[in-house]
């Protein structure tokens, strides 16, 4: 039997809800149509979706173009995925946000992302389109490399996730406070995270992009108890 992990991630906002089985998430999220495929609510505070990658804004001072192809995070070209972050924009033809990365994994614990070219030189895992499912307000994905199915949800002010993991393997979660879209030096200005007796994570980070000096807060509450 497998075990899964649930994880509630609240922030603030309103919305009203409404789905539509015509509705295709996928539409957009390769080359230039700058749109994302995961969960959201309408006018809700969280966009919780796959980030495929982590293309920096410069190296060494020079400009990357290939930033601009990440404007929403996601590639539906790609074979991995960096996590999951609760913020994104669809289809605006600039880059931010990807605020409070998450991704499970059970194996060696690695605290950078990697790279495409190289999976496992991170904490990224690889995927297969045909496991992802992806509908208004839902979207779904295995990580082939430890086996994890995740399930993404979002209500008006949370995301909710849910992550099986194969019988007997290590539960873990990275909590990347640094990753965001359209990263650049100095983007992230601050961030802090604090764990309370009942295992709940909290805290907030500040990033300096279309908004100047802009604060986010998180609270990340688990079905399970944190062992370390």
């Amino acid at each position: 039997m497998k075990k899964s992990i649930l994880i509630g991630l609240c922030m603030v906002a309103a919305a009203a809800m409404g789905q539509s089985r015509y509705v295709n998430p996928m539409i957009g999220t390769n080359g230039m149509g700058h749109t994302f495929p995961g969960a959201c609510f309408p006018y809700g505070f969280v966009q919780l979706s796959p980030d495929t990658d982590t293309i920096p804004h410069n190296v060494g001072g020079v400009y990357q173009p290939r930033v601009y192809d990440y404007c929403a995070g996601y590639q539906h070209r790609d074979s991995s995925i960096v996590g999951f972050s609760h913020t994104h924009f669809s289809g605006t033809g600039h880059s931010d946000l990807g605020d409070i990365l998450i991704m499970p994994y059970s194996g060696e614990t690695k605290l950078n992302p990697g790279t495409a070219d190289n999976p496992d030189g991170g904490y990224r895992q690889r995927f297969r389109h045909e496991t992802e499912v992806a509908k208004p307000g839902y979207y779904a994905v295995t990580l082939d490399d430890d086996n994890i199915r995740c399930e993404l949800t979002a209500t008006k002010r949370c995301g909710v996730h849910r992550y099986i993991f194969p019988k007997g393997a290590a539960q873990k979660i990275i909590l990347d406070l640094n990753h965001s879209i359209y990263n650049y030096d100095g983007k992230v200005l601050w961030a802090q995270c604090n764990v309370n007796q009942k295992g709940v994570l909290s805290g907030w980070r500040m990033t300096s992009g279309w908004n100047r000096c802009r604060k986010l807060y998180y609270y990340i509450q688990f079905n399970k108890p944190i062992k370390q």
